[in-house]
């Protein structure tokens, strides 16, 4: 059986409506009078946790309840918060609810990116992007203009270092060789390299939503997660969705190791270029963390999900940049169309051309030569060509 929880709904102290964030000014207020409310939109009480420390932090923290339920203060209506869900509207009557010790629950979020893309912002950052995809189905067109976006915080950990690599590889320099007949072939040599490559990394984003596809995300970054955050309030949540971590900073840190991993093999990769080979291989790496630091950070994204035959289609647009990113599903009537069209094209094309290489070819008669006989009885005559005219004349004798 679901807990039940009591749910923060922020009050306007004036006149009873509802307090949320306000995107297009960027201040959180009452939707009705306008009542300015308080959050700190500064990022300097945003901390940087020791990753060493993580595990006994967390286990020292208030436990995760898991799925949730609330009786909405405005109407009476139970709300039902999924397993990772902390954030949403009451289905009855649209309140804001905000499960803000859920929230807190495990290791509390240090810092919010606010929303400052709008919905019709989104919506027309989505309708741009669907009409570039080719053969998309109509049914996904239609999406956009039903307004089917939900506003939700993603949770997010970031991850700072001072990474050190120790490289062994190879360095490979290009011969050239020519044979009798003029043929030429190119051979590598390689040479055993080794090297020493490092980096300061500073906010590496990994996702720790449950129920999303880490690609679509991958796909909306980067976001202004150093001069864009502010201080974590549950305020920030108001009148949107908002999810709690999956796994936790030590589960999610391989996919930050490797993204640190790919920019240090290209570091290597780099320098043994710069040492005068032509070409070079990365064998093995070796890397040491210094200074390895987290922070947990909700970060603001407009979702769509959408189905079609059977299977679900998820599209994200960042709520700070508007960038969009999702898989799409191909309308195979439109594509059949498109190929039908394509081979129509190809046959007029085929016979425009053939038709021009069949008057080109076409082989004139040869002139016919004529040949004028004159009688000149008085005077002998010879046979003259006429300017290359083809025909002969019989011309007197000199």
């Amino acid at each position: 059986m679901a807990e039940q929880v009591k749910t923060e709904s922020f009050i306007c102290p004036s006149c009873g409506g509802h307090m949320k964030w306000n995107i297009k000014k960027q201040a959180f207020e009452c939707e009705s009078c306008r009542t300015p409310g308080e959050v700190d939109l500064s990022g300097a009480g945003i901390v940087h946790h020791d990753y060493a420390d993580y595990t006994d932090r967390e286990a020292k923290s208030e436990g995760y309840p898991g799925e949730t339920t609330a009786i909405c203060r405005n109407c009476g209506a139970e709300i039902t918060f999924a397993a990772n869900e902390t954030a949403t509207v009451c289905p009855m009557c649209s309140s804001p609810q905000v499960d803000a010790q859920k929230q807190m629950a495990g290791v509390p979020p240090d810092g919010v990116v606010p929303f400052k893309v709008d919905k019709a912002d989104a919506q027309e950052a989505f309708k741009k992007w669907v009409k570039s995809r080719w053969f998309a189905p109509n049914k996904l067109k239609e999406s956009y203009q039903q307004g089917k976006l939900d506003g939700v915080y993603l949770p997010f950990w970031t991850y700072d270092a001072h990474t050190e690599a120790q490289y062994w590889g190879e360095g490979g320099t290009y011969y050239e060789d020519e044979d009798d007949e003029g043929n030429t072939s190119t051979t590598t040599v390689w040479t055993p390299v080794s090297g020493h490559v490092s980096a300061d990394f500073d906010d590496i984003p990994v996702c720790d939503g449950s129920e999303r596809t880490q690609d679509v995300v991958d796909g909306i970054l980067p976001y202004s997660t150093e001069g864009g955050a502010c201080v974590y309030s549950p305020a920030f949540l108001s009148g949107v969705g908002a999810e709690h971590y999956d796994k936790g900073a030590v589960e999610c840190f391989p996919k930050a190791e490797a993204q640190m991993e790919a920019t240090l093999r290209s570091m290597a990769d780099q320098e043994i270029r710069h040492k005068g080979y032509d070409t070079a291989n990365v064998k093995s790496l070796e890397m040491e963390h210094h200074d390895l630091t987290y922070k947990h950070i909700l970060l603001p994204a407009w979702v769509s999900a959408f189905a079609y035959r059977g299977k679900e289609y998820t599209y994200m647009i960042n709520g700070e940049t508007g960038k969009v990113s999702g898989k799409r599903p191909y309308s195979a009537p439109k594509i059949i169309a498109a190929v039908i069209a394509g081979l129509i094209a190809l046959f007029l094309i085929y016979n425009i051309f053939l038709k021009d290489a069949e008057a080109k070819e076409y082989t004139y008669p040869e002139p016919t030569v004529s040949v004028v006989e004159m009688q000149q009885p008085q005077a002998a005559s010879t046979l003259v060509d006429d300017g290359g005219t083809g025909i002969l004349w019989y011309s007197p004798a000199a």
